[in-house]
């Protein structure tokens, strides 16, 4: 699907989910501190949100980043929405593919585009287990947004090609290919590629709940 028509699918996704909890716009625009002409135009899917946004939405109506990749019928929880983690969670959530083939092809990747000069592409048959596995490409000087942003779980990540520079707290790492990481994602944290080439990565989340 083209970027263009998965900004509008994305829209439309948050549309639902924000119905569905009976929450006004205005609602969620002081929930979030986004403005109302900013939410709309990203439920008329006419801007490409950045990371940084979308976390702030997702987090008002309490879903995940990555539960925008996927469509209800695949989330095998009541009403098509995951289950946040509890935050003494122990337990290994076990994988689940409802049918779906353990291989994903590389054109059947679910894709998200989460502002401009980033794509991801979820590695995954869908979400139901334990891990995200993501592939991550990003354009020239394109970041995750202007500030931080935090999930449940931690985090590990390996640069295939480029360089990116991650942020976590008030320490700033810079990494090049073959260079892995790996941070409790509690923290807040920011992903930006200062450089003039394209940076590929493959980034893992525990719990899929990025």
């Amino acid at each position: 699907m083209p970027p263009n028509e998965l900004a509008v699918s994305l829209g439309k996704k948050i549309r639902a989910i924000r119905t569905a909890k009976d929450m006004k716009i205005t609602e969620m625009s002081r929930l979030s501190g986004l403005t109302t002409s900013l939410i709309s135009q990203v439920e008329r899917g006419l801007i490409s949100p950045s990371i940084e946004t979308l976390k702030k939405i997702g987090n008002v109506l309490d879903v995940p980043l990555s539960f925008l990749f996927e469509t209800d019928e695949r989330e095998g929880t009541p009403g098509g929405v995951p289950q946040r983690p509890a935050a003494d969670a122990a337990e290994i959530k076990p994988l689940n593919l409802f049918g779906a083939s353990p291989v994903v092809h590389p054109d059947a990747r679910k894709r998200l585009y989460p502002g401009d000069g980033i794509e991801l592409q979820l590695l995954n048959p869908n979400l139901n287990g334990p891990i995200e596995f993501i592939y991550n490409v990003y354009q020239p000087h394109s970041g995750t947004g202007g500030g931080k942003y935090s999930h449940p779980g931690s985090e590990c990540g390996l640069i295939l090609t480029g360089e990116l520079v991650v942020e976590i707290g008030d320490e700033t790492h810079v990494l090049r290919a073959g260079d892995s990481i790996t941070f409790d994602s509690t923290t807040p944290h920011a992903k930006r590629n200062l450089s003039d080439q394209v940076c590929t990565c493959v980034w893992a989340n525990v719990p899929p709940w990025f």
